[in-house]
């Protein structure tokens, strides 16, 4: 059974979020070649940028990928984690911030946790072995899906949880 850890990604959904990104890039009239290509790296990185981290059997499999293309893979047995790694790494917005932009910071941390959590977020987690490697499995905004994700690799991989 393979368990991943949540928001899942889900292409059916970042796929079309994408395809409206690049319509302005498409029927922009008068806009070279060159710079429809230049213009169409942003919403790439935008909707291509995410971690996926899945337990599959008694490994942990982690990938990072940029603009759909992965670049960053790590791999261990779930009996060889020690170590879980719980960061809380932001800071709080200001009084003067929710004045200036209320609302809608609130639903641009909701965008960009949904599209790039790979990118941001001040929650992180860790994993680290027995010969001491570490990586990154999740990293997020949402303090729920960050509760969820730790409760679950605790389950999985009956690591020790220590702050960052």
């Amino acid at each position: 059974m393979e368990l991943k850890l949540i928001p899942p990604i889900d292409l059916r959904i970042r796929i079309p979020i994408l395809i409206v990104l690049l319509l302005p890039v498409v029927l922009a009239p008068n806009l070279g070649i060159g710079w429809r290509i230049l213009a169409c790296f942003m919403p790439l990185a935008l909707t291509g940028t995410y971690r996926v981290t899945r337990f599959k059997g008694e490994w942990l499999h982690t990938c990072l990928y940029l603009a759909f293309v992965p670049v960053r893979r790590h791999k261990c047995k779930l009996a060889a984690i020690v170590h879980i790694g719980a960061k809380y790494g932001g800071s709080e917005p200001g009084m003067w911030t929710y004045i200036l932009f209320g609302p809608v910071q609130w639903i641009f941390c909701w965008i960009f946790d949904y599209l790039v959590p790979a990118l941001g977020g001040p929650f992180e987690l860790w994993v680290e072995t027995g010969r001491g490697r570490e990586f990154i499995v999740w990293q997020g905004f949402h303090q729920g899906n960050f509760e969820r994700n730790l409760d679950l690799l605790r389950n999985q991989t009956g690591g020790e949880i220590r702050s960052r």
